[in-house]
């Protein structure tokens, strides 16, 4: 992973921990779903072009981004 993208996710997991209320929770779903829907595009392109260590990569990326999703979602949720 390249640290640009280390610093974005450390980032985006300092603003969940701090985020309160609803609003703010629905701003932090409203980024990674952005995230999400960009990577997707991004890896479809790889694919189309067989780079696979692209969509790879990609898909890593993904990932990060899936955990943050369920983080919000855990957030969401009341105890």
């Amino acid at each position: 992973m390249d640290s640009q993208f280390l610093m974005e996710i450390m980032e985006i997991n300092e603003k969940l921990a701090e985020a309160q209320g609803e609003t703010a929770m629905k701003e932090m779903e409203s980024i990674v779903r952005a995230k999400q829907k960009e990577l997707t595009d991004n890896v479809s392109r790889a694919f189309e072009r067989d780079d696979f260590e692209k969509a790879k990569e990609l898909l890593t990326k993904m990932r990060y981004f899936s955990n943050v999703e369920e983080k919000i979602k855990l957030k969401k949720i009341p105890l």
